[in-house]
């Protein structure tokens, strides 16, 4: 196979790059390209740049650092920072800033019953919790959890990250299962495994300027929709659930992308044919055996060059 490419993989190595998630992130002074771009119900596109991203984490990520001396775990590999919040500005800053500040990220659904709520928080010993002003409203009482709001006005964006040490073998992340056989079960990826992941991604996946971000937060497919083309310096492009699903083809014509990861089942009933989305240069398929229409429309031909690329994911 090309490069010693083996699905055996008989003798691993470790590809150069750093090893923790948010290192991959790219952090220059006054990088004014959009990190971000989110279209929301209204039709306004709003965005961050690379240095407003870290700056509001920083920012954020100082706040759970604190908190986390006085609050968090006595053992701080085992700080979680779960985060109620939808796909949004807001959760790119969360997740980068609970990375920065030590915490791994625990993604929840903000339609979670109360029960699969209060368990999931007990499950990772939880101590704060991140949302926003306008969720806020939306949780229980919450005993012994600080409830961090996102948006607040009143935390001021900074320059520089916290000081830490930060061992690749601590979790980067945790994602729940479904628990409809049962309780929720917690899945760990650590630092290691998961930029081992894009940086071994990066040597095979064609190059793109925008990607969409249509997977849920807690799904691991949203991990690498959020982080790899925050590695690649290029942007993230996302927008309201509803807008997305009611015309997919529509919502990446209008925000111009050209590179998404969707399952066969998405693409052949929500994306139907390349014709429909000419932006579309790049289609990474996922989570599901691939589809024969999918591979016959988005696979290349003696008429068209191919643009399906098939992947597994993380946790699968």
């Amino acid at each position: 196979m090309s490069e010693g490419l083996s699905i055996l993989n008989p003798w691993p190595k470790r590809l150069p790059g750093p090893s923790l998630l948010h290192q991959l992130v790219p952090w220059e002074a006054e990088d004014d390209r959009n990190a971000i771009e989110f279209l929301s119900s209204d039709g306004h596109v709003h965005s961050l740049t690379y240095q407003q991203l870290h700056r509001r984490a920083n920012a954020l990520a100082r706040t759970l650092q604190s908190l986390s001396r006085t609050r968090g775990p006595s053992t701080p590999a085992h700080f979680v920072a779960p985060i109620f919040l939808p796909q949004s500005l807001d959760l790119y800053v969360a997740e980068l800033a609970a990375l920065k500040a030590g915490a791994a990220f625990c993604p929840i659904s903000i339609d979670v019953p109360e029960e699969r709520l209060r368990f999931i928080l007990r499950d990772v010993s939880a101590s704060v919790l991140l949302t926003t002003s306008a969720l806020r409203p939306r949780l229980p009482d919450l005993e012994d959890i600080e409830v961090v709001l996102v948006d607040d006005e009143n935390c001021q964006d900074v320059d520089n990250e916290p000081s830490l040490t930060i061992e690749p073998s601590r979790a980067a992340y945790v994602l729940y299962t479904s628990g409809s056989t049962g309780q929720p079960k917690g899945v760990i990826v650590s630092h290691q495994a998961v930029t081992q992941a894009l940086l071994a991604h990066d040597r095979h996946v064609p190059p793109f300027a925008r990607f969409l971000q249509f997977a849920s937060p807690t799904f691991d497919v949203s991990v690498f929709e959020i982080f790899f083309p925050l590695f690649r310096r290029c942007t993230i492009v996302s927008g309201d659930r509803r807008r997305m699903l009611n015309d997919l083809p529509a919502f990446m014509i209008a925000m111009d992308i050209d590179a998404a990861e969707l399952t066969p089942s998405v693409t052949s009933s929500l994306i139907r044919s390349r014709d429909r989305v000419p932006s579309l240069k790049t289609l990474l398929t996922i989570g599901e055996m691939l589809k024969r229409e999918v591979i016959e429309e988005f696979g290349g031909n003696a008429d068209r060059k191919a643009i399906l690329n098939a992947m597994y994911g993380p946790t699968g």
